[in-house]
């Protein structure tokens, strides 16, 4: 095996098991090598473990030299991976439209079934977040059975924890469930930490909803703590978000506050806006509780005008009617005006 061939399956099996230090060192020694396919395809993997901590603008700064790289090789597979990469870097952040351009990109370069089972993965991503169901449970579906095909179990976990999402979205418990179970027995074979930590956090979504907060807990503290482990500041701060979520519905609104704080902080270091909007709009609803309706109308505007930059018409239509039902209080029982801003 040559040394740019142990670099690639050091650094590979190494991301397989959540360990991204020992990643990124192996894919830094691929991308200084002298053969240009061996590079490209180091810089690549880098881009992806940048996007995987959460490093965003590091992850399109290291896509951008690898395409230049594909181009120049000409390289059809190794640019629509890269596009799939862009596109869901630009997924995270919000910028549908352009995610959207590199999805399809991608799309059309894709010559591998492996590879055209992510990116249908992600384009099914990008329609549960711009509220088509159906269409997003179809790309999931696809991608499940093109997988499950080529017996490409890595692809598959996403795929069956993603159909599993959109199981939620319709309501379907049990279908969702079946395929949340499916995807963990998968991923703790294959020991995919970053999987198992998803999967989990989505389970405990799941059992929030259901009224099970305990449970939920129990599962939202385990994700937590992976993602701890993975250095994977994204992953953290959805999970503080969810349990922000679980200990405002168990009325416990002293453990949820300081948990959504720290979610939006990250979130919005991180440029994630629909984490951060998803946070706020939380956080509104603690202050809300707690009685505090200045507080509550400030984080309900942040989350209406993150929401906004991403025409999410759904959700900004929820939180202005939230707003509009907020009541005005004070200790004594006189109202007064509700000041704008803040």
């Amino acid at each position: 095996m040559s040394e740019h061939e142990m670099a690639l399956a050091e650094g590979d099996e190494a991301e397989q098991k959540g360990d991204l230090q020992a990643a990124t060192a192996a894919y830094r020694r691929l991308s200084t090598s002298e053969v240009p396919a061996s590079a490209a395809q180091g810089l690549f993997r880098l881009g992806r473990v940048a996007w995987r901590q959460g490093r965003l603008d590091d992850a399109l700064e290291l896509y951008e030299r690898a395409r230049s790289a594909a181009i120049e090789l000409g390289d059809d597979d190794l640019r629509a991976a890269i596009e799939n990469g862009v596109g869901s870097v630009y997924c995270q952040r919000g910028i549908f439209t352009q995610a959207r351009s590199s999805y399809a990109v991608a799309s059309e370069l894709a010559v591998s079934a492996a590879l055209r089972g992510r990116i249908q993965i992600n384009m099914g991503a990008l329609s549960l977040l711009l509220g088509d169901v159906e269409e997003a449970r179809a790309s999931y579906e696809r991608a499940v059975e093109t997988l499950d095909a080529i017996s490409d179990e890595e692809g598959l976990t996403l795929a069956l924890h993603n159909l599993a999402l959109a199981h939620s979205e319709e309501q379907d418990w049990d279908a969702a469930e079946a395929s949340f179970e499916r995807c963990l027995k998968i991923a703790e074979k294959r020991g995919d930490k970053s999987v198992i930590a998803g999967a989990m956090l989505n389970q405990a979504e799941l059992r929030c909803e259901a009224e099970r907060y305990p449970e939920a807990l129990e599962r939202s503290e385990k994700s937590l703590a992976i993602f701890g482990e993975l250095q994977d500041e994204s992953g953290r701060a959805a999970a503080l978000r969810v349990q922000g979520e679980i200990y405002r519905k168990m009325h416990q609104l002293e453990e949820a506050e300081p948990r959504l704080k720290e979610a939006i902080r990250i979130a919005g270091r991180l440029q994630l806006l629909t984490l951060e909007a998803e946070a706020a709009r939380e956080l509104g609803m603690v202050k809300a509780g707690r009685g505090d309706v200045t507080s509550a109308t400030k984080w309900l505007r942040r989350a209406l005008a993150r929401f906004s930059l991403m025409s999410a018409d759904d959700q900004m239509h929820a939180i202005e009617e939230q707003l509009q039902a907020l009541k005005p209080w004070r200790p004594s029982g006189e109202q007064k005006t509700v000041k704008k801003g803040g």
